[in-house]
């Protein structure tokens, strides 16, 4: 495994440790709307599922793995919508802080924030696509 594709599942595992954390945040908010709660957990649960299969595929093939355009999914209601908005503004605080950090493994710090721009992306691009398909109000 070269040392860039270990940087990168490094970065991964960081990644999911997060989320793990956050999901388990999310888990026991007892201020949070028991819906809106169970909305969070099971996009949090598809996040943590796509980093699980990333680092079981750079164990096994020792390369990034390739994702295929059709894993976006499609926001379905306007909590989703809502909660897909908070994730993304904690991906974009995240984003912020890691790029004022000076202190780190700059590589590292590389990595982290191209996979949080994808995400950020991915968010945006969820977000722009219901609201498309939303009736002119």
């Amino acid at each position: 495994m070269s040392s860039e594709t270990n940087d990168v599942l490094v970065n991964t595992k960081e990644k999911l440790r997060l989320l793990e954390d956050m999901y388990e945040e999310a888990r026991s908010d007892p201020d949070e709307d028991e819906h809106v709660r169970e909305v969070e957990l099971e996009s949090l649960t598809r996040l943590i599922n796509q980093l699980k299969e990333e680092i079981a595929l750079y164990e096994i093939h020792g390369a990034e793995p390739v994702r295929p355009r059709s894993v976006t999914r499609n926001l379905r209601s306007e909590r989703e919508l809502n909660n897909t908005r908070e994730k993304l503004q904690r991906l974009e605080a995240r984003y912020d802080v890691l790029r004022q950090e000076t202190s780190g493994d700059e590589r590292v710090r590389e990595l982290s924030m191209r996979s949080l721009k994808r995400y950020i992306n991915q968010f945006k691009e969820e977000i722009a696509r219901y609201e498309a398909h939303q009736p002119a109000r």
